[in-house]
């Protein structure tokens, strides 16, 4: 048999291996097509560029496929399709973690537009074969997105085609999960000036699902954490209450006042009629028809200013009022818990935007 005919055996080998069919998914999908009964097509494999290097004719990649011996491949009868004798499952998708080993300190080099590998997939299998046949090196790569291109990561998984040649390599190259932690592996290897730092997939997966389960109870206990702040923020927003000590007989209800009447006319007059030093309140708003006055303290003057607006002796501005008059009773109750709910409303709305927005600020922080 020609070499040429040697290495389409290798290829057809590689290509319907366990180790590839898990990581190659247009080839695995159709493998796993029930209707076509596992057969991939010959002239799909024809355009495979590693396959059409070394032959276009379907006829030898047929006979090339009654060579392989791992997996066996078979034929359909018009010998236009190649598919596993072993059929190959879902179920098998995962066994790649028991003959896996995830090597790192693989020897890398920068170059202008990143990173690339100084040693070759083929450079790393050599070195694990004295172990067993090593069915498959993936080098691992982190994608740039400024630059559009992979870069090494000096990392990669190395696949055995048994587990008789994962537990050589363990034995020697692993150190196990029960041993001390300054326990030594009983062989290192070597790329260039890198020792290699070996460990199982399996164990990696561990970590990581460990790192994953950690990060995730940090987070959700930091959440719960700020939920509990927030709970008892709100608890305190919720308790805010203002508080007026109000006096009766302080409420000037004033109706029918005139367009172009606004604050100040009326806090004008309060100074003019009651007097300069009298702490009052408008509670008015332009263009309405009716307002109040609410005086802070009771006073002689007030009962006599009501009765000077509502005789046109007292004024706001030049314009006169259609009338005046003293809240009292239920009414005058009804009038300050209006007011105190609003004033409590208003507080707790500024305290619940203050927590918003430091909740904000301290988002943008983490």
């Amino acid at each position: 048999m020609s070499t040429e005919n040697d290495q389409i055996v290798e290829r057809l080998g590689f290509f319907f291996s366990d180790a590839n069919l898990r990581i190659d998914r247009f080839l695995r999908q159709i493998v796993l097509d029930q209707y076509r009964g596992g057969f991939v097509e010959i002239d799909t494999l024809l355009k495979f560029n590693t396959i059409k290097k070394l032959s276009t004719d379907p006829a030898v990649l047929a006979e090339a496929a009654t060579k392989v011996e791992s997996p066996k491949l078979k034929l359909n009868e018009s010998k236009t399709a190649i598919a596993r004798v072993e059929p190959f499952t879902e179920d098998m998708l995962k066994d790649n973690i028991k003959v896996t080993l995830r090597v790192g300190n693989l020897p890398t080099k920068e170059q202008d537009d990143g990173s690339d590998y100084v040693n070759t997939r083929e450079e790393v299998e050599k070195l694990f074969s004295e172990f067993g046949k090593v069915a498959l090196v993936r080098l691992l790569t982190n994608f740039n997105k400024q630059e559009h291109k992979r870069n090494a990561v000096g990392k990669c998984f190395v696949e055995f085609a048994s587990i008789e040649g994962m537990e050589n390599a363990t034995a020697e190259l692993c150190v196990s999960d029960d041993s001390a932690d300054d326990a030594k592996a009983t062989k290192v290897l070597k790329l260039g000036e890198n020792e290699l730092t070996v460990k199982t997939m399996k164990l990696w997966l561990e970590k990581k699902a460990a790192e994953k389960e950690t990060k995730s109870e940090a987070k959700a206990g930091a959440k719960r954490a700020r939920e509990e702040e927030d709970a008892k923020t709100n608890a305190e927003i919720e308790a805010i209450e203002f508080k007026l000590d109000w006096k009766k007989g302080c409420v000037v209800t004033l109706e029918g006042v005139p367009d172009g009447c606004d604050r100040e006319m009326i806090l004008e007059a309060v100074k003019k009629y009651v007097g300069e030093d009298v702490e009052a309140r408008a509670d008015y708003s332009r263009g309405d028809k009716d307002g109040k006055i609410r005086f802070n303290e009771p006073n002689d003057k007030i009962a006599e200013f009501v009765s000077k607006l509502n005789d046109g002796s007292a004024t706001f501005g030049e314009t006169k009022i259609e009338k005046a008059g003293v809240l009292d009773g239920e009414d005058e109750e009804k009038y300050y818990a209006v007011y105190i709910a609003f004033r409590t409303k208003q507080m707790r709305e500024k305290s619940q935007e203050k927590l918003q927005r430091q909740n904000k600020k301290k988002k943008f922080s983490r």
